[in-house]
């Protein structure tokens, strides 16, 4: 029960209640309890009265859930059941050298099943209808066709609630089987109706012993009570009333239809327990209104949050328009990986108006046209964004657990291997083209963006956010230090600058700089940007819509590319990284030193805390990538080249 309740030493009233024992290990407490924050009790009652519909709400929303994870569970259970039973029925029947497919050894385990049900329940009703069940599966030892009261009771009644509460409905059902068993081109049409009239009775016991066999081939061991039980028996005579046997004519239902419809005349349908109904004046627990309590709860001031509230709201949006605007409480697992396999089917990289288009119409436009479709890290963005709602969820006590927990998007994680390296011959396509010897193909931002590249194994967005003050000398070594920005920072012009942000803690590090890109005049660049007082060092790019400022580079680089015959879809700008780990390997540098210039995440603890090769060293082996098929001169010489114009335009 739940009360009001306030200290003696405090004058704040409070809420207090004892968990229900079923809801104890949800809830992981034994008592609900929270303050009030009121000392008028008047006002502590509507609060109180507040909380209480709240936590019948989770009750109600617990009781939702255990409901849908327990039939998901007893799908799971009767399918895997009644696939074990079909192949040992397969397994036996080869023994007799007969060999039957799945189709058929699944035929040959429902008509068992209809045929013992049948006997068992007729068996029931006692006279001739016991009599007649137990001849037709030679059960009896001593049969005799002209009696057939012989060994039973007088025909029993009906019993409160029972499937065939109607004599009338018996003796139909009798004739039934008799007219239609004998023929074995309809075995199994009549016994159905006995299951039909169980499952529309909701008489789960009548069914135990076939409910229990599916459990046990399952390898589930399964009390003969309880709500798994049932909805497992629930399951059981569902395929049992529906199943068609493959041994039927084709057109069998213009024979079976009539049949079936006069038993359906006798058929008393039991309801089902009612369904959970929303509480009246219950707030919005949609996954639209999730979201906006989300977003409300932080701070989107930035691109990178503000990118990410973009992404889960078009989650959310797809989620609505393919499952439906379901409460999160009805949300189930089912749910989530119907939508997951759904967004394989939606266009990738389209045109707005086809963006603009419902989820649905997207996917029927894929199919007609046959458009590319998501790929695998697409779709795992997507239920990663709605799986992550439903933890805020969880967090918000809206739901008992996260539905989505577990649910797997295959190939959605990068493996480190979605891009190749350039090969010797595509690094001097790259690196002796008119794009780098030219001081006029491209402008000096593309080119030192390309310049840096293979020597330091950075990646290409960490260059494009330098400020030309992190371009430093450390103990004679010059080097670019790459930082992140734990608050907006100011900029020359006294305006606000974007807030910067680093991949993993190990992107945060300091690069000696190659003597390479040294001799091309690099240093020379920086003392430029610097005599200007440019906020960045390369102060000519344009950020995109979340502030990213590689986004435009890397489009225009990789069209370069293209331009220059690499249209490998596995290699792009990025693969200079991978290039950079190559030579490291040839010239033997070791691993630990490559990950470190590279800012790759390493097993070794002591690189965890920052700590890691010295610089001096780091340096050493960082000179020592050479990219042999590249001749370095014309570079060099194209970069002086760039510098020099540069200062004349300062003049």
């Amino acid at each position: 029960m739940a009360g009001l309740y306030r200290h003696p030493k405090s004058k704040m009233w409070w809420f207090r209640m004892v968990v229900p024992e079923r809801y104890r290990l949800a809830a992981n407490k034994r008592e609900w309890k929270y303050s009030l924050a009121t000392t008028d009790e008047n006002e502590a009652r509507l609060r109180h009265a507040e909380k209480l519909a709240e936590i019948r709400r989770y009750m109600a929303g617990l009781d939702a859930f255990e409901a849908t994870s327990v039939g998901e569970h007893a799908d799971q259970i009767v399918a895997k059941g009644m696939v074990a039973l079909a192949r040992a029925n397969i397994a036996h029947q080869a023994s007799f050298d007969l060999h039957f497919d799945m189709a058929r050894g699944i035929d040959n385990v429902s008509y068992g099943m209809l045929k013992f049900l049948s006997l068992r329940v007729r068996q029931g009703w006692g006279g001739k209808h016991a009599a007649a069940a137990e001849r037709q599966c030679r059960i009896m030892r001593d049969t005799d066709p002209e009696d057939d009261r012989l060994g039973f009771v007088t025909e029993l009644p009906p019993r409160l609630g029972s499937a065939f509460p109607a004599l009338d409905h018996r003796k139909l059902a009798s004739a039934q089987i008799e007219a239609f068993e004998e023929q074995p081109s309809y075995q199994g049409a009549a016994f159905r109706e006995i299951a039909r009239g169980l499952l529309a009775a909701r008489d789960w016991k009548a069914a135990a012993f076939e409910t229990l066999l599916v459990a046990n081939a399952a390898g589930e061991a399964l009390p003969s009570h309880g709500v798994l039980f049932e909805a497992i028996a629930e399951r059981v005579l569902r395929r049992l009333a529906e199943h068609r046997f493959s041994h039927w004519p084709e057109d069998a239902e213009l024979v079976l239809n009539p049949m079936t419809a006069a038993m359906a005349a006798h058929l008393v349908e039991q309801d089902a327990p009612a369904p959970l109904t929303a509480v009246p004046n219950a707030p919005d627990r949609s996954l639209g209104a999730l979201y906006k309590l989300w977003r409300d709860a932080r701070r989107l001031g930035d691109g990178e949050a503000r990118k990410s509230a973009d992404e889960w709201l078009l989650a959310v949006r797809r989620f609505e328009e393919l499952i439906g605007p379901k409460p999160v409480t009805a949300i189930t697992s089912g749910d989530i990986r119907t939508f997951r396999d759904q967004c394989f089917n939606l266009p990738a990289r389209v045109e707005k108006s086809i963006k603009k288009l419902p989820a649905r119409e997207q996917i029927a436009l894929a199919a007609a046209k046959k458009l590319p479709t998501l790929s695998a890290p697409s779709v795992g963005k997507q239920v990663a964004a709605i799986k992550a709602l439903l933890a805020v969820a969880k967090e918000y006590e809206w739901v008992p657990v996260n539905v989505a927990q577990g649910i797997k998007v295959d190939g959605a994680r990068h493996t480190g291997t979605e891009r190749d390296h350039f090969n010797d011959e595509e690094m001097a396509l790259i690196y002796n083209s008119r794009l780098m010897t030219d001081p006029d193909a491209c402008s000096d931002t593309m080119f030192w963006i390309l310049f840096l590249a293979p020597f330091h194994g950075s990646r290409p967005g960490e260059h494009c956010q330098l400020k030309p003050t992190e371009i430093v000398q450390d103990d004679g070594d010059w080097i670019m230090r790459f930082r992140a920005d734990r608050r907006p920072q100011r900029g020359v012009d006294g305006g606000t600058m974007p807030v910067r942000h680093l991949k993993t803690l190990q992107s945060q590090r300091d690069v000696p700089l190659h003597w390479i890109v040294l001799e091309g005049g690099f240093l020379d660049f920086v003392a430029v940007q610097q005599a200007r007082r440019s906020p960045w060092l390369f102060d000519d790019l344009k950020p995109a819509k979340y502030g990213d400022r590689y986004t435009y580079l890397s489009q225009a680089i990789n069209r370069e590319l293209r331009r220059l015959g690499i249209t490998q879809t596995d290699k792009a700008f990025y693969s200079t990284r991978h290039s950079m780990k190559r030579e490291g390997r040839r010239r033997r540098i070791p691993e630990m030193n490559l990950a470190q210039a590279a800012g790759h995440a390493t097993r070794n603890t002591g690189e965890a805390y920052g700590q890691g090769v010295p610089l001096d060293i780091l340096k050493a082996d960082m000179d020592r990538l050479e990219f042999r098929s590249v001749h370095w001169d014309a570079v060099v010489h194209c970069a002086r080249a760039r510098v020099d114009r540069l200062r004349e335009r300062m003049r």
